[in-house]
């Protein structure tokens, strides 16, 4: 993998997972709850969840680690945005 493709490729997951974040905010700012602090816990550390496996894929200069470390990220990611963040954020709040 590049380092052009390295960045296009993380970008493009930023992107995804701005999108995601903004439904996932509108979506519980619509329903009778509301937006929790979990909530915005969750939201707001998966960006920066994202900026530490990008320095990750960033320092590595072999492309098997730069791959790897994006399929981690992705992985972990999913399921941090599919209720683990919220979980985590309810324990902590």
């Amino acid at each position: 993998m590049s380092k052009k493709a390295f960045h296009i490729y993380n970008l493009i997951f930023l992107f995804l997972l701005f999108s995601f974040n903004v439904l996932a905010l509108f979506g519980a700012g619509m329903s009778g709850g509301g937006v929790d602090s979990s909530m915005w816990f969750a939201t707001g550390l998966s960006y920066i969840i994202w900026g530490i496996f990008y320095f990750l894929q960033f320092v590595r200069p072999y492309k098997v680690w730069r791959i790897s470390w994006l399929f981690i990220m992705v992985i972990f990611l999913f399921f941090w945005e599919t209720g683990l963040g919220v979980k985590i954020g309810l324990m902590i709040a």
